[in-house]
Formats: C-alpha cells, sequence, structure tokens
C-alpha cells in the first residue's frame, strides 16, 4: 500500500534526527508520572479505550462526541466511535469491517463515481449541515490513496446515532491530506505535503520551506488550489460556511493565516505554536478551538511509536475570535500527565481533548493550568 510507504521515510528520518539531538545536543527523555493514566489526577478525567482519538466533534443533540480514531496515516485500520458525554461509555460506528452491513447502493454525495473504501483509515474530520439540513461527516482516509469519505449522520427513535457512508473524492494528485472543512459547495482540505518525496518534504520542513497548502472542491470545478494557502505542513483547517473565510493552521510555521478565499488576500496571520487541529466552539458563536503542543523531538519520536502511553508534550488549548481575531488561553498543560493534544470541543465548563497519540480523551475544566 503506498500509504504505509510513505510513512515510513518521513519517520526514518525523523528518528535519525531525533538521534542527532540526543547526540549531539545531549537531549533527555521527558519525565513520567507515577499515576494511573486511566484515573482522574489533580482536576482533570481521562477516559480510556480509545486507538489514538485524534479528532473529536460534538453531536448535534450534545449527547456525546464523535471519535476519529486515528490509523497513523494508513499503517493500521481505524474507526470511528461516539463518546457519551452521560455515561463515558464508547461505541463503534464506522470500521471497514462494517462497511458491508452499512453499504451505500449509490454514491449520492462527493464523486457520483466513488465507491465505499475497503480499507479505512481516518485522521481529521468536520461535521456540518448541508444545504438541505442533513447532517454530514467528512473523513480524511489515508487508506486508500488519499480520499475524502462522505458519510450521512443520523439518529432513530431512541436517539442512538449511526453513519452510513454517502460517497466520496478522491485524492487527484500526490497530495498527503490532514484535516478537511465543510463548504456549501464541497470543502477545502489540507495538504501537508507530496507522497512522491517525503524525505525531501520534511527537510523542507525543518528548513522552514513550503511542504503544501489547501485545495478547495467542488463537484463543479473540482480540486482548485486556495491562493495564499501555501505554508509549512498545513495541518487543521476550518472555513466559513460559504467558505469565504479560510483558518489555516501552518504547524511548521507557528502560525494560523486566515484568507479570503473569494477575494484572494490574506486577512490576518495569529502566532500560535504548532496549531494542530481547529474546531468551532457550539457553545459560542464566532469563537474557535485550537489545539497547540509544544514539538519536541525525543518526546515526539516516543509518541510515534505508539502505545498507550502518555505524549510529553506540553499543550494549550487557545479560543480565537473569528471576528476580530484575538486570542485567549482555556487549557493549559505540562503535558505530564496528558499530552500532545491535538483537537478541542467544548461542553458547558468543560473542554474535552484528543491526542493522535495514546489511548485517552481527557476533560478538562475550563481555565485549568492557566496564569491570570
Amino acid at each position: 500500500m503506498i500509504e504505509i510507504q510513505k510513512t515510513k521515510i518521513p519517520f526514518a528520518l525523523f528518528i535519525l534526527l531525533t538521534g542527532l539531538c540526543v547526540g549531539l545536543l545531549g537531549c533527555q527523555s521527558d519525565p513520567v508520572l507515577d499515576v494511573d493514566l486511566c484515573q482522574p489526577y489533580d482536576g482533570l478525567t481521562p477516559l480510556c479505550g480509545y486507538q489514538s482519538p485524534e479528532d473529536l466533534a460534538v453531536l448535534p443533540d450534545s449527547s456525546g462526541l464523535l471519535v476519529s480514531e486515528f490509523g497513523h496515516m494508513g499503517e493500521t485500520q481505524g474507526q470511528l466511535s461516539i463518546l457519551s458525554i452521560d455515561d463515558h461509555s464508547r461505541t463503534v460506528i464506522y470500521t471497514a469491517d462494517m462497511h458491508r452491513q452499512a453499504r451505500s447502493a449509490v454514491a449520492i454525495w462527493g464523486d457520483p463515481n466513488c465507491s465505499e473504501p475497503q480499507s479505512f483509515s481516518p485522521h481529521g474530520f468536520d461535521l456540518a449541515q448541508r444545504p438541505s439540513g442533513r447532517w454530514q461527516l467528512l473523513v480524511v482516509n489515508h487508506a486508500e490513496h488519499e480520499r475524502i469519505e462522505f458519510f450521512e449522520l443520523s439518529n432513530n427513535e431512541a436517539s442512538e446515532w449511526s453513519v452510513i457512508w454517502r460517497g466520496c473524492v478522491k485524492s487527484s494528485d500526490d497530495s498527503i491530506y490532514n484535516d478537511v472543512a465543510a463548504v456549501d459547495d464541497g470543502f477545502v482540505v489540507s495538504r501537508m505535503m507530496s507522497s512522491q518525496n517525503t524525505g525531501l518534504a520534511m527537510l523542507n520542513y525543518f528548513l522552514g520551506r513550503d511542504t503544501g497548502h489547501i485545495w478547495r472542491w467542488s463537484l463543479a470545478d473540482g480540486f482548485q488550489a486556495v491562493a495564499h494557502s501555501e505554508g509549512v505542513m498545513p495541518n487543521g483547517v476550518v472555513a466559513s460556511k460559504n467558505g469565504a473565510q479560510v483558518f489555516i493552521n501552518l504547524y511548521g510555521e507557528d502560525k494560523v493565516r486566515v484568507v479570503d478565499a473569494n477575494r484572494h488576500t490574506i486577512l490576518t496571520e495569529l502566532d500560535i505554536r504548532s496549531a494542530d487541529n481547529t474546531n468551532w466552539d457550539i457553545t459560542q458563536e464566532n469563537k474557535l478551538l485550537v489545539a497547540s503542543h509544544d514539538f519536541n523531538f525525543l518526546s515526539m519520536s516516543e509518541c510515534m511509536s505508539g502505545g498507550d502511553n502518555n505524549c510529553v508534550s506540553p499543550f494549550e488549548i487557545i479560543e480565537i475570535d473569528s471576528v476580530d481575531y484575538s486570542q485567549r488561553p482555556l487549557v493549559a498543560s505540562d503535558g505530564l500527565f496528558f499530552g500532545a493534544a491535538t483537537a478541542a470541543v467544548r461542553l458547558g465548563n468543560h473542554i474535552y481533548i484528543g491526542s493522535f497519540s495514546g489511548n485517552r480523551i481527557l476533560i478538562a475544566p475550563v481555565g485549568y493550568g492557566v496564569v491570570q
């Protein structure tokens, strides 16, 4: 599979550079807390039993969270699950093995020539209402080339939520995707880098050279590059419903760039360290939640090796006002109990936080660790 091949080169380069860091700079391993990582600690509540819960979204009735259980860039299968807010239970709602039971006879959204995947390795996703009012879940799938899967989310009379596959769009080039966001006529998706020379892409990352950009897709126009979206390792992306305002997390530049896709202009750039995923805050109008974490060679290399251990990487959850672009931290952590946050959503006075590493979702009170 091309997805397995495309991850080996950057990972090997990453380990090589980590070794140089350790050997030449004297890097030391991060400290480890001697506590049960599945039990509450210092006002934080961990929920165990997930596979790398990389991205999160709140269900329409706020009864739970949709979880993208990361497949590590196609190296493994992943799944979509639901976290119940009431009892903290986990329910898997889609895997590659379930597609035969939940198969849609015809692709009705996306590219009509696309068929349901035989393999499923999710990454970033986005839940939004289509113009018709139906709930659509877009998911980056690394398992078969690069694809965006379209699911319809609905609930039954017992208020049980489920998804059914409704279509997809396959990548038309050598893009490696990260995150996707719905717009009225299609979606925008972050192209992190090329799959053809990932070693060069990683070298460009460390040298601060552009590696990717944002694509916008519609059925009428196909893939079109968003002007002024080029940067170093574009990561999370969100957009206004009409697609005019696009927020781009340039992970390798420690910036969030906001562009006007209709007028082809840069509206602003915000200094945010290693911004990963961004989600709209459903509890407040015009507010965004950005997961930002510190990048450290040694700790990140240990995190990428898999397993259930904590990824010791300090992080912040930052609120951005999408109108005046002001920002403030809502959660700050040294990462010793839970680190490397990649996504956050808010329900009431609590922030639910996911990570690309480990097996836990974290619940933190708003204001945790924030120095006033």
